[in-house]
């Protein structure tokens, strides 16, 4: 079975189809029609404060909505699509976040 794939919107502007979280649909509406879209769930929200204390622990607080992505696809065992350089600072804490940059 193939690995789902979550884009971040810099990625969902540029496609026509795929996953997406309702953050990219907060940012970005139009995809609204075109994607299947992913909400997030009371462990997502867990996970992200986790996240967050990590990173802030280590000096590399990063946005919000990044943080809240990035725990919904590791809950999911999801990868994510990004072009945001900050969720690099996630995979150095969590090996299990399958994260692709792409630039």
């Amino acid at each position: 079975m193939e690995k789902k794939e979550i884009l971040d919107t810099s990625i969902a502007i540029e496609c026509k189809e795929g996953t997406i979280s309702v953050f990219t649909v907060i940012e970005h509406p139009p995809s609204i029609d075109k994607f299947e879209i992913l909400f997030p769930e009371d462990v997502d929200y867990i996970k992200a404060i986790e996240i967050s204390e990590k990173l802030r622990k280590k000096g590399t607080p990063i946005g919000a909505v990044n943080i809240m992505i990035a725990a919904m696809c590791i809950n999911r065992g999801a990868r994510l699509i990004a072009k945001d350089k900050d969720f690099e600072y996630i995979k150095e804490i969590y090996s299990e976040f399958d994260f692709r940059l792409e630039i």
